[in-house]
């Protein structure tokens, strides 16, 4: 009787260790699907020297903003590493501008500084201009792939996976992005404004506006992308007329506050000490002056160039 049951036991063990296994390698998959879903972040896992000091600051709120301007450049760069070439490069500019062009402090780490940081926003302002144009070119594709997708039965959700999978980058990687999140469970919402935060473009606005309010009130969503596609590219078209005729006017605007500066520079460094007086009283008044000057000079130039198409 105890040999039955110990045999009995032992079967029925058996039976629910196999059902265990065929679980956990059910599980295991699954989690090795998921995974490769996000092996585009896997990719840029920090490879920072000072971890301890980075990850602090990655958690902090003043990464916040630097990672949404990271985000929408296309940088692959956690905010801890941004700031650490950053700081270098500020102190390279500095060790130049004391040891080798000879300015005194605070001048030395004054014009650093200045320089660091309006190239950087330069810097992170054509990334994100170049990405925005480069989306805004797929975007009329876009629309009619959506349109099409719509016209033949499928949903929005069923839309965007077929715009991931047959777009290029950089609008192809973002909608698969979105596929990934929907699947996932998150709400529809959310994910389109999550989408609208990474890229940083008004034609893009007026695109997932336009979806999530046929979304919410309904409509011909099929003939409303046909023809934002067809508005996009007339505008497309008439802003390649407008900045080859503002381009001349465009390049002298950032050549009129360089130019002062590298003169400044040049003579500073043939005559020694040639700037140091700038930091005198009547010195910092004329600077101020200067700049004011520069900076309102740049800005008309700007405004005049600007035309809204």
């Amino acid at each position: 009787m105890t040999t039955w049951l110990t045999l009995s036991a032992t079967f029925i063990f058996l039976i629910l260790a196999v059902y265990y296994f065929r679980i956990a390698s059910s599980n295991k998959d699954t989690k090795k699907r998921v995974a490769t879903w996000f092996e585009g972040e896997r990719k840029i896992e920090r490879k920072s020297v000072v971890l301890l000091i980075g990850d602090k600051y990655d958690k902090s709120e003043l990464a916040e903003d630097l990672q949404r301007k990271l985000v929408q450049a296309d940088l692959k760069l956690k905010p801890s590493e941004y700031m650490g070439i950053y700081i270098m490069t500020f102190a390279f500019i500095w060790f130049v501008n004391h040891f080798l062009l000879e300015l005194d402090f605070p001048l030395d780490a004054t014009l650093a500084y200045f320089i660091v940081w309006l190239g950087s926003k330069m810097y992170l302002n054509s990334r994100q201009n170049k990405r925005s144009e480069s989306f805004n070119k797929q975007l009329p594709e876009v629309c009619r792939m959506m349109s099409n997708a719509i016209k033949a039965g499928l949903t929005i959700p069923q839309g965007i996976e077929l715009v991931g999978r047959d777009i290029k980058a950089p609008a192809g990687p973002e909608f698969q992005i979105m596929d990934q999140q929907l699947r996932l469970g998150d709400d529809f919402e959310e994910v389109m404004d999550r989408f609208r935060e990474r890229v940083l473009s008004k034609d893009l606005n007026i695109f997932v506006s336009t979806i999530l309010i046929q979304r919410k009130v309904g409509g011909n969503l099929t003939e409303v992308l046909s023809l934002m596609a067809q508005t996009l590219e007339e505008r497309a078209r008439v802003n390649k007329e407008v900045d080859t005729v503002t381009a001349e006017s465009k390049f002298v605007a950032y050549i009129l506050p360089i130019m002062p500066l590298m003169m400044a520079m040049m003579m500073n460094l043939f005559i020694p000490g040639f700037l140091n007086p700038l930091f005198t009283p009547l010195g910092l008044i004329l600077l101020a002056v200067f700049l004011a000057m520069q900076l309102f000079a740049f800005m008309l130039i700007k405004k005049v160039t600007k035309i809204r198409v």
